[in-house]
This record gives structure tokens, C-alpha cells and sequence, in this order.
């Protein structure tokens, strides 16, 4: 005879059914919790990579860069020649005197500020709408690099890479910017071209007995005073084309507008060239009775610094100097560097600024200029 299960011992077996699935269910809830947490961390690493900037950071960036913002203007610069389509904001407008030269679409994009210096003035709010992957930071390796890198980083919660970019080591810079963006084809044209313009300055210079260097000064600020010292960052130029800066024995000052000095210091110099920063500087030097005791100005050896879009010896102190090389090398020197300075130019400009100036427009660069 068949006896029946019991009431009771269907009900445990019920209970004990129910919290058996209910375990499973807890099991495979955690595991597909880990699995899920599993592949994000997966997915993260597929789309992040390390990049060590300049100043020797890790940095944390996406594997495909689609939007960067600059820190300053130096850095605008550089990453406006490299790659203006990844730019999604400015650290400061560009001039009326630059715009001619840029296309519209760059003039319109949100102005940032820069993110330190005199001049610092961050609009977080700006910045954060824009979404820029990473921010990148271009120029001289100051001592504090790496702690000022990281306190920003800390501060704005963005990837944050620093990359060096002085005259000497532009190809360098392109390279690493490159390197940065996943992106070589342009920057590669960028930096061959920078180091073909290096090498031709290196060798003219090693050529030249030192009687052969001409001393160059540089007058800036309203009366011509103001001026780049030698050793100054923002005197290169003139000391990569082989000739000396006439300012010696003075205080260097990087900022503002460079060392203040005397008519009195400057008639002991005796400059074989002197080269203007503005055109009512060049009309000043070229007219003032003060001005005429200078052998140069006597000479006619006064020329205006082409400024359209960038000044061509330092402002900013960015790639605009590589041109800077070209013209005052050909200028002091032309039987060493043989180079037709319009023709250079236009290269120049279609290559770096992405605009292919017209005959007119390099005329209007270039005068007082040759």
C-alpha cells in the first residue's frame, strides 16, 4: 500500500525549494554584477592608454582623442598648426591682425582663458561644456612642471599632458603631439619641415667666423626701449642664425615687454642691425633725432618684424619663430641662406597656418621687412 506524503512534509520540501532558488538567484545575480563590472573595467582599458608626457607623467588619455583644448596661447598655436579640427575652444581670440589668416570657423570657438600666468583667466564653465578630451599644455619645461601639470589636472578633472616645445626641439614637439593624438601624418610634414630649417640655421652659424656676426637688437614698447635680452627664451631667434644680441650685460626679463634700457646704453652697442616690433616703431626709430645717432639707422639697416598672423621672433614664443629664423637669416645673412623670402613664406603659411596667402597679402607681410 502507497502512503501519501504528508502535509508537512510538503510543505519543508516547498520551503526548502524556494530557498534553494533563491540563493541560485542571489549567486547568479552577484556573478552577472561581476561579469558586468568585469567588462567595463575591460572596455576602460581598451579605450584608455598611458601617455608619458614631457615632464615624465602617466597620464591617463582616451585611445582616440576627438577633442582637445590648449592652456595657453603658445599651446594654441602650436595645436592650431597640427590639428584645428580638434580644437573645441581658444585660450585667448585671436588678433585682429591674425584673423585675416584664419578661417572663421576657428574664430568662433568658445574662448576658454588660459589656465595660468599674468594672464589667467579660466572659464571652468566654458570649458566644461566643450568636453575636451585632454588639455594640453605646450612650451618651456619651467622647474615646477610636473606639480603645476598635476595640481590642474586635479583641479579641472581632465587628462591633462604637458609637452615641451622650445626653438631648438620643434621637430621634437610635433612628434610627441603625434604621438599624443594617434594622428602622425601632419605632424610628421610639420616636423621634417621644422628640422630642415634648423639644420640649414646650424650650419650657417658653425660656418660664420665671429667677426662675421652681425649684432642685432630688438626694439619693442612704445619708444623702442623695451627689448629681448640676450639669453632671454624669447631671443632665440637671433642667436640661431649666427649673429649676437646687442643687449648684453643687462637683466633678463621674460615678461612683459623684456628689459627696459637707455638711449645711452644703446648708442654704446651700436647694433649693426636694428629690427622694429611695430610700425610706429619703425617710423619712430626711422625719424626721431635720438635715433640718428645709431650707425644702423644711418645705414638704413631698420626693418619691421612681419607680425600677420604671428610675430616671426617670439609672440608667442611658438613654431611662428621658425619662420622668424627663415626671414632674419635671409635678411643678415642672404648670401648663406639664399632663400626667396616670399616664396618661403607662402610655404611656410600653407604648410603650418593652413592658408595660401596672396601676392598682395605677402607684400603687406613683408613691409619694411626686406
Amino acid at each position: 500500500m502507497t502512503r501519501k506524503p504528508s502535509l508537512t512534509l510538503l510543505l519543508g520540501v516547498t520551503i526548502l525549494t524556494m530557498i534553494g532558488c533563491s540563493n541560485n538567484n542571489q549567486n547568479t545575480s552577484e556573478t552577472e554584477n561581476m561579469e558586468t563590472t568585469v567588462r567595463s573595467v575591460q572596455k576602460q582599458e581598451v579605450n584608455t592608454r598611458t601617455f608619458v608626457d614631457s615632464a615624465g607623467r602617466e597620464v591617463i588619455v582616451p585611445t582616440k582623442i576627438k577633442k582637445i583644448a590648449p592652456s595657453g596661447p603658445l599651446a594654441q598655436l602650436v595645436l592650431y598648426t597640427s590639428s584645428p579640427d580638434l580644437l573645441v575652444g581658444l585660450a585667448t581670440p585671436f588678433s585682429t591682425e591674425a584673423k585675416e589668416f584664419i578661417d572663421k570657423k576657428y574664430q568662433n570657438l568658445p574662448n576658454f582663458g588660459q589656465f595660468y600666468g599674468k594672464n589667467a583667466s579660466l572659464n571652468m564653465e566654458a570649458l566644461s561644456a566643450a568636453e575636451p578630451d585632454v588639455i594640453i599644455d605646450i612650451g618651456e619645461a619651467k622647474k615646477t612642471v610636473k606639480e603645476d601639470m598635476d595640481k590642474l589636472q586635479d583641479q579641472i578633472n581632465i587628462p591633462t599632458i604637458f609637452i615641451e616645445a622650445n626653438l631648438k626641439n620643434m621637430p621634437e614637439t610635433y612628434k610627441k603631439i603625434g604621438d599624443l593624438l594617434g594622428e602622425t601624418k601632419e605632424t610628421e610634414k610639420l616636423s621634417k619641415y621644422c628640422q630642415k630649417v634648423l639644420k640649414q640655421a646650424d650650419s650657417v652659424r658653425s660656418s660664420l667666423k665671429e667677426s662675421d656676426q652681425k649684432r642685432i637688437y630688438y626694439a619693442s614698447g612704445n619708444a623702442g626701449l623695451n627689448t629681448n635680452a640676450e639669453g632671454s627664451f624669447h631671443a632665440q631667434v637671433i642667436d640661431e642664425i649666427g649673429a649676437k644680441n646687442a643687449a648684453t650685460g643687462v637683466d633678463i626679463v621674460s615678461k612683459g615687454g623684456g628689459t627696459l634700457i637707455s638711449m645711452e646704453q644703446l648708442v654704446q652697442w651700436q647694433p649693426d642691425y636694428i629690427l622694429a616690433e611695430t610700425k610706429d616703431v619703425y617710423e619712430l626709430i626711422k625719424t626721431d633725432e635720438s635715433w640718428q645717432e645709431l650707425t644702423a639707422v644711418k645705414e638704413g639697416k631698420v626693418y619691421q618684424v612681419p607680425t600677420a598672423p604671428y610675430n616671426v621672433l617670439g609672440s608667442p614664443p611658438s613654431v611662428n619663430r621658425i619662420m622668424g629664423i627663415q626671414w632674419l637669416g635671409q635678411l643678415v645673412y642672404p648670401e648663406q641662406y639664399k632663400l626667396d623670402i616670399e616664396e618661403t613664406l607662402k610655404e611656410f603659411y600653407s604648410l603650418f597656418y593652413h592658408v595660401e596667402p596672396t601676392s598682395e597679402q605677402v607684400k603687406t607681410i613683408l613691409t619694411n621687412a626686406q
